[in-house]
């Protein structure tokens, strides 16, 4: 492939043109994106940055990506897939002219070699992060290999705010900069980092928001679960296809003859190849394996195989080392095989992504189900009314403000909230989509948990024509509920009461209770600054009625000084060997006794919990804490068990 420079100027103008109209048609024609999930909440988070200016340091949308691709997703998800080409297209002219400073042959391939590897192909189609990782990686590795030294570092130092990954790759440039005796640049490395602290500083008021803030704490590691060390090798036909993979293997061996060759003839500085040997392979490498890793041992990693997509640039170049490593002693000087070898990896590269089931880009069987519902939904009388969701595509399906709190909550965030300030937090006639991915999972929240509540009601199903199971092995389906005026009747299973005047095998903590004057009777429960919790009922799961949906506790109080005013109504649920499967507390609330001339008072409290979530040997511990050790009394426990009979 030896032209003149102005003609293969002009072919590598007509390949990236070419390849930005092929991908917007794609795009614009398409039924759907490509990725339903992350993809479209990066791009809401982007969209709506805008408006709410917060999302701008969003740790989890990643705030480099969101600032510069903001822009683009105004004009709604095809302008976020146009921002993506552009990363594409950025990428693989940059991957070009890297191969031209390492002076390999058939430059050109690099383009369709990084456009059309199956894992990276799709993600154009999306709102996802890896594109324009790639794009800053790849520039930014250009621009070490031009001398620009000083742009490279503040380039590369905002990587990790594109993806946290990026943070692993900064010490190879740092590397870099001690080889080329560049030393007195790597603070510049820190300068994204930098300026981000500062900038955050004046929202968070925390210079240290980057660490605090942090997403990534393996909260989700028992959703995701973990997978094989070599998950991501086992998957390389998705992650490069036959051709590509091969001229991988074949990129990885070439490396090192050309390395040694180079050594051997004391080239090194002349040369490129610890840019080449750090930069490109080394990124890739310390990439690809820290994503096994982190896979292998279960750290918030579902093994997406598209996450290869951000470091694919680098991977392009090393296919078109082992292309040369291959042509040039055996084919360079026989034109017409050349020309037909050639072709033949050209044709089988760019068909590759076609052969896989994502294209074409079409609703995937839980979008399928999101679809219909959202479809009923807008054509209902509900539309008016604050909704609960967590699946990214109900979002973008429905045009909701997702960071509207006024109109939209996200579903995780349902009954942490309900716990905390009771019901009525939850509008009346809210709707609530729970889907079986997101339900479940990041939501904590069994369908039974919902369905068994008495205040929201079930309004409308809709599951697939096809059963299909997703996240967690649960069957896909999408439930609307929605939260009632009054909670519908339960009924009165059965009770247990405490008078504190004789022995019961299930309380502890007996040591506060003392005698006195009591409410009734002539012992009560005394909380002091020495007595932290008071009784505790303690009852084994098995033994309270299993259609038990809500515990209401009460007690009676003396607290003329109002001592009570932070203590706290705890239930917790904790397995045989005492580990805590469910806690939950509430303001210790006092109401004066009706009718009575007494300074005695009542206290309440009403937790939600499906009982059937936990296993029978565990148990539940019903105590009240006296979380200042301030003194009051407490006498007559009353704790009643409510449900469906």
């Amino acid at each position: 492939m030896k032209t003149k420079f102005l003609s293969e100027k002009k072919t590598l103008l007509f390949l990236l043109v070419s390849f930005s109209l092929i991908f917007f048609f794609l795009s614009y024609f398409s039924e759907a994106t490509y990725d339903s999930g992350d993809g479209i909440k990066h791009y809401l988070i982007s969209r709506y940055s805008w408006k709410h200016n917060n999302l701008f340091l969003d740790s989890w949308g990643k705030p480099f990506f969101t600032i510069v691709s903001s822009p683009f997703s105004q004009f709604g998800l095809l302008g976020m897939n146009i921002f993506n080409i552009l990363c594409g297209i950025g990428s693989a002219f940059f991957a070009y002219k890297i191969a031209k400073k390492l002076k390999l042959n058939y430059s050109l391939l690099v383009i369709p070699f990084l456009l059309f590897t199956p894992c990276y192909f799709p993600t154009i189609n999306s709102g996802l992060t890896e594109p324009f990782f790639g794009f800053i990686l790849i520039s930014s590795v250009y621009l070490m290999f031009v001398n620009r030294y000083f742009w490279a570092c503040v380039l590369v130092s905002f990587l990790p705010f594109v993806r946290a990954d990026g943070n692993m790759i900064l010490p190879l440039f740092f590397i870099i900069l001690i080889y080329r005796r560049k030393i007195l640049l790597s603070p510049l490395l820190a300068f994204g980092t930098f300026i981000y602290s500062i900038i955050g500083y004046f929202y968070y008021n925390d210079f240290f928001w980057i660490i605090n803030q942090n997403v990534y704490n393996g909260a989700n590691s028992d959703i995701y679960g973990s997978g094989g060390l070599f998950h991501f090798v086992a998957n390389h036909n998705f992650i490069w296809g036959t051709t590509l993979g091969l001229l991988f293997i074949v990129g990885l061996i070439a490396i090192i003859f050309y390395g040694v060759r180079t050594i051997k003839n004391k080239e090194t500085k002349k040369s490129q190849l610890p840019e080449e040997l750090f930069l490109i392979y080394g990124s890739f490498t310390i990439y690809f394996v820290a994503h096994s890793i982190v896979y292998w041992i279960g750290f918030n990693s579902l093994g997406l195989l598209l996450v290869i997509a951000g470091i694919i640039p680098c991977s392009a170049l090393i296919c078109l080392r082992g292309l040369n490593f291959i042509m040039n002693p055996f084919f360079k000087e026989k034109k017409i095989l050349e020309f037909i070898i050639i072709g033949i990896i050209l044709f089988l590269v760019i068909r590759s992504p076609f052969k896989h089931d994502y294209f074409p880009y079409k609703l995937g069987q839980e979008e399928t189900v999101i679809k219909e519902a959202g479809d009923w939904f807008k054509k209902s009388q509900l539309t008016h009314q604050k909704v609960y969701y967590l699946y990214p595509f109900l979002a973008d399906m429905l045009n909701l403000d997702s960071f509207n709190p006024d109109k939209v909550v996200e579903l995780w965030g349902l009954y942490p909230a309900i716990k905390e300030w009771g019901i009525s937090v939850v509008p009346d006639s809210s709707i609530i989509f729970w889907d079986a991915h997101f339900g479940p999972n990041e939501c904590r929240i069994p369908l039974n948990t919902i369905m068994n509540d008495p205040n929201f009601e079930l309004i409308k199903s809709f599951k697939p024509k096809t059963v299909f199971t997703t996240l967690g092995g649960y069957p896909f389906e999408v439930n609307v509920f929605m939260k009632l005026n009054h909670p519908k009747k339960l009924d009165t299973l059965s009770f247990d009461s405490f008078d504190f005047e004789t022995y019961n095998p299930l309380l502890q903590n007996v040591e506060s209770i003392i005698p006195a004057k009591a409410f009734s009777g002539e012992n009560l429960c005394k909380l002091s600054s020495g007595t932290e919790y008071s009784v505790t009922v303690k009852k084994r799961i098995s033994d309270i009625p299993k259609n038990t949906l809500k515990i209401e506790f009460n007690s009676k109080i003396l607290d003329i000084a109002n001592n009570s005013k932070d203590a706290r109504i705890v239930l917790s649920v904790n397995d045989d060997k005492d580990k805590n499967l469910f806690w939950s507390e509430v303001p210790l609330l006092s109401k004066s006794i009706n009718n009575v001339n007494t300074k005695w008072k009542n206290v309440s409290a009403e937790f939600i919990l499906n009982l059937n979530s936990f296993p029978p040997n565990a148990y539940l511990k019903l105590y009240v804490w006296n979380k200042f050790k301030k003194e009051f009394y407490l006498d007559d426990f009353e704790i009643i068990y409510i449900g469906k009979k």
